[in-house]
């Protein structure tokens, strides 16, 4: 299984951590144009990009919040940085492993992680936003959360909330 190699990680980790937060929907744009990539499609909310990671599905996604008050607001990143194949979970297992530690050596002990089926750690960058890596049923995918959205799950924390739990699930946790 192919993945993005490790100075394209480095690069993307140097990317993130120089982003300044809060940033807009041009930021997104800006870090895609250094890289090569090529705009997909663009929404209000949204923008798609065309990588050239090497994989067999360079894609990225960056979610932008918009309001009338704010203006746009760059929430998230996410960059599929390992080939899409469905029936190889021990060969997506081992390129999630191999992300994260590559990530370790640079940042350390992430500060943030979950487990279960799609299982993700997250590590603290410089300017207060978290990168991180998930590892879905058919992907690994590389995520840039805002200083905003890793203040959200600072708080869960804060508040001692299971990071495995299902929000809006019912039960006791979500009271």
């Amino acid at each position: 299984m192919r993945t993005a190699s490790s100075d394209q990680i480095s690069d993307l980790l140097r990317a993130f951590g120089a982003v300044r937060w809060p940033t807009g929907r041009q930021t997104a744009l800006d870090l895609a144009a250094a890289r090569g990539w090529s705009v997909e499609l663009e929404t209000e909310n949204s923008l798609d990009f065309l990588t050239n990671l090497g994989t067999n599905d360079d894609s990225a996604h960056a979610l932008v919040l918009s309001n009338e008050a704010t203006g746009d607001l760059l929430d998230k990143i996410t960059v599929n940085v390992s080939d899409a194949e469905e029936s190889a979970p021990a060969a997506l297992k081992k390129a999630y492993t191999d992300l994260c530690a590559l990530v370790e050596t640079t940042l350390g002990a992430p500060v943030h992680v979950e487990r279960g089926s799609n299982p993700r750690k997250f590590w603290e960058l410089d300017n207060g936003g978290w990168v991180g890596f998930q590892r879905l049923a058919d992907i690994v995918i590389m995520i840039l959360w805002s200083r905003e959205a890793a203040d959200l799950v600072r708080e869960d924390k804060r508040l001692g909330l299971d990071p495995n739990r299902i929000t809006g699930a019912g039960g006791d946790e979500d009271l």
